[in-house]
């Protein structure tokens, strides 16, 4: 018997592992199943009320969509300041609601403040989110009850309840979420390797979809490295300095995500070229199956982080380096040309390997010191009260969206019509192209939902199996919500099913006025965002561009001046990445604005590929510097100099008219600087020289696009 208990126990603590612990999504979509099922049965059995369990239901929803901290102490500061706000804002609406003036002017000045507020930094952006749908289900709740403060007492018990128990869990693994956050930036940083692996051997053909691959990776990797360094910060900021030496450990895997970063971004060559010209097929498969290896071990090193379980690194991947050195080594007996490009792919990859081998070092000695103490960043509410300012121009956006919304409500005599600001809250984004794809999203996923949503609510009529329904929803809805936003707002489109026949056994029927709802928020979010202060991207590029280019030439400064710090050149490495992936989403948004608004979108596609290539360029060189580290001689110097000349007049280009003839004398002067740079490259098996020529190169071509671009832009703008 005890046999069969142990292997009983086991299982269940494999499937906790396998399910749950190394799947954040099902661990964040459990703890809110279990906080709704207990309220939901327990309201149930004692109250025999569907009210108060859909009431209380909505405010665990409401809290969990809007809790941010990863420190216990700091999530109990903000989970205070966020009931607060739940009771005041319901209890506003529900007193003010039968007074529709008064009630608009209120919601118009709240819905403003709380999205202006959001913007000055992560902790309140989730609790004014938070707080905004709780106005919205209290409009849609308000007149069910008897009491005026019913609805405000339920929605922060139920909130309170699912607060206690995420804070008490986080209490019992504090490090929790910071794992987590370190795990996804290295899965993205696997996925990425993995698709550049499509690269070895590639052909030009399939260049363009492989490097939209790699941008978009890029992106996620270089978003969730800037959210590693939020909640790190964050995690600091509330503790003591016995903590903070266990948080430093944290810090090295995030400098050491960077790190491994900047060798996967890294480009030696044209690398559809490479496979064509390099005779041995083999060789240029051996890396690219080197790289899934890669890949594959980071996933491992990615779980080990969740599991807390030490890192076994593969045998198998150490076996596969030393087989391609070896094949290496041969090819340079057989007089390879593109001997000196390959060693430094393999270098590069070679000391992916060993860093992750040597997962506990990093290649760079950094003052951890200089992190320990920083606080979370902050963006003073002077700076954000302006018409200038993106977030201000969504608070306007939001707030017209909303009042005219309720407007259409009051006008028509809607019942429920609140659906319709609860639509536009969630569709309304700061720019055009996101809120057309979440209007997308959202107006199908409700249909989906709609049809899923009637058949199941047929199968499972009774009070058991409305609470199963939505048990079920409510945690597809949150397992799927950051992985795919489609499928996320079909289940909880089942679940306002199931909750309405659960509160009023008219789940069925108010399906219809719910699509209408749907639509009509949507329509109403689409044209505010269209009509209201439309920041198209073509308005952006010239400023994107420029920063861009300011940020590589830092960067690119950091890498040949021995002065900098190390805490220095990973800012000016990080900021460089965030820049050029700025620059790529500008270009990506700009495909989804309206044709007429598609203003240079041949040229955004070419100064992104550049800006990219020179961002990978100098981060091969970065890599490169840092391994041999020997000093610069005065010619490299020279040359590094040559190089940041031109990227300073690509800057002054995009910031002012430049007269053609000192553009000439500019691009002539670039020209002889490349030429030298290429003799001396050709004379000399310094590999220095030759990842220079490559920055001087595309350096040279962005100050050609970036001067067309300058003069097509001043003429438009006559």
């Amino acid at each position: 018997m005890t046999h069969y208990l142990h292997l009983i126990k086991d299982s269940v603590k494999r499937i906790w592992i396998n399910v749950f612990w190394k799947n954040p999504p099902h661990l964040w979509a459990l703890k809110v199943t279990v906080s709704i099922a207990f309220l939901l049965i327990l309201a149930e059995i004692i109250f025999d009320n569907s009210f108060i369990a859909t009431t209380l239901a909505l405010g665990v929803v409401a809290m969990a969509l809007g809790e941010t901290d990863v420190h216990p102490r700091g999530r109990l500061k903000s989970s205070g300041i966020t009931l607060l706000l739940f009771l005041l804002s319901s209890s506003i609406v529900e007193l003010l609601i039968p007074y529709p003036v008064v009630f608009a002017l209120v919601l118009g000045t709240m819905v403003f403040s709380l999205t202006l507020l959001a913007g000055i930094n992560s902790r309140l952006q989730g609790i004014t989110f938070g707080t905004l749908l709780i106005i919205t289900y209290t409009m849609l709740g308000a007149g069910t009850s008897e009491q005026w403060f019913h609805q405000p007492l339920f929605y922060v018990v139920g909130a309170s309840i699912y607060s206690t128990f995420s804070i008490l869990l986080l209490y019992f693994k504090p490090l929790r979420l910071l794992r987590e956050q370190l795990s996804s930036g290295f899965t993205y940083l696997a996925e990425y390797i993995d698709v550049k692996a499509g690269l070895f051997p590639s052909v030009p053909h399939e260049q363009e979809n492989l490097r939209n691959q790699l941008a978009q990776h890029n992106i996620q990797l270089a978003q969730q490295i800037e959210t590693c360094k939020r909640d790190l910060y964050s995690y600091s900021a509330e503790s003591d300095a016995k903590m903070r030496a266990v948080v430093n450990i944290f810090y090295r895997k995030w400098f050491l995500l960077q790190e491994m970063q900047e060798r996967a971004t890294s480009s030696h060559e044209q690398y559809d070229i490479l496979s064509g010209q390099v005779k041995n097929a083999d060789l240029i498969e051996g890396f690219g199956q080197l790289m899934r290896q890669i890949a594959r071990a980071m996933h491992l090193f990615a779980e080990s982080l969740l599991t807390s379980e030490p890192y076994k690194h593969p045998i198998s991947l150490v076996w596969t380096v030393t087989a391609l050195k070896n094949m290496l080594h041969a090819e340079k007996e057989s007089g390879e040309v593109h001997y000196s490009t390959l060693s430094l792919l393999m270098n590069n990859l070679s000391g992916l390997e060993q860093s992750l081998r040597n997962e506990e070092k990093t290649d760079r000695q950094i003052e951890i010191s200089d992190y320990s103490y920083q606080r979370p960043e902050r963006q003073p509410l002077s700076v954000i009260l302006t018409p200038r300012h993106p977030r201000f121009r969504f608070a306007v956006r939001l707030t017209l969206c909303l009042l005219l919304g309720y407007g259409f409500m009051q006008f028509f005599n809607i019942e429920k019509g609140a659906w319709i600001l609860l639509t536009s809250l969630i569709v309304v984004q700061q720019t055009y192209s996101a809120t057309r794809q979440r209007l997308f999203h959202r107006i199908f996923g409700t249909l989906m939902g709609v049809v899923l949503g009637v058949s199941l609510a047929q199968l499972l009529p009774t009070l058991p199996g409305q609470i199963l329904l939505m048990l079920g929803a409510v945690y597809a809805f949150f397992f799927w919500l950051k992985k795919n936003y489609t499928v996320a707002a079909i289940f909880i489109t089942i679940y306002v099913l199931a909750a309405f026949n659960l509160l009023a056994g008219q789940g069925v029927a108010v399906m219809l006025p719910r699509i209408i709802d749907t639509l009509i928020g949507g329509t109403l979010a689409y044209l505010v965002v269209r009509f209201i202060w439309p920041d198209w991207q073509y308005k952006q590029l010239p400023v994107l561009l420029r920063t861009a280019v300011a940020k590589n030439k830092r960067y690119f400064q950091s890498i040949h001046d021995a002065s900098v710090t190390e805490t220095e050149y990973l800012h000016n490495r990080r900021t460089a990445h965030n820049a050029d992936n700025a620059l790529t989403s500008a270009w990506k948004d700009m495909r989804l604005e309206p044709k007429s608004k598609r203003h240079y979108q041949q040229k955004a596609l070419r100064l992104t590929d550049l800006n990219h290539a020179l961002l990978s360029y100098m981060s091969a060189f970065g890599v490169h510097n840092r391994k041999i580290k020997d000093p610069f001689a005065e010619e490299e110097l020279r040359f590094c100099c040559y190089v940041n000349h031109i990227l300073q007049f690509v800057e002054e280009t995009m910031s002012h008219h430049v007269d053609d003839v000192l553009f000439d004398k500019h691009f002539a002067k670039a020209n002889e600087w490349e030429e030298e740079i290429a003799r001396v490259k050709s004379d000399t098996d310094n590999q220095r020289y030759a990842l220079i020529h490559n920055i001087a190169r595309v350096s040279r071509e962005l100050l050609v696009e970036a001067h067309g671009l300058r003069q097509v832009y001043e003429d438009e703008m006559k």
